[in-house]
């Protein structure tokens, strides 16, 4: 029973690393949109989409955040359901 949970704990573990990849690699990507983007042209398009870039950039770190926070106390279940070793 006990090695179910701790299963269930190491598996939700590895998603939040998965997502927090992905989350990454989504600011990374922003990032290089607005650089080539501005580079590009300073049209009325380029400014909405730089904008709307900087809200998924902001909003990916406030959720990566959340996850860092649940993945730690996650981390903290499956240590004291190993007995502490």
């Amino acid at each position: 029973m006990m090695d179910s949970n701790t299963d269930q704990l190491r598996v939700s573990i590895d998603r939040c690393q998965k997502v927090l990849r992905f989350g990454t690699g989504t600011i990374l990507a922003a990032f290089v949109l607005i650089i080539a983007a501005t580079t590009v042209s300073t049209a009325e398009w380029v400014q909405v989409l730089c904008k709307a870039l900087y809200y998924v950039i902001v909003l990916d770190a406030l959720a990566s955040v959340g996850i860092w926070y649940y993945r730690t106390r996650l981390e903290k279940s499956l240590v004291e359901a190993d007995g502490g070793q």
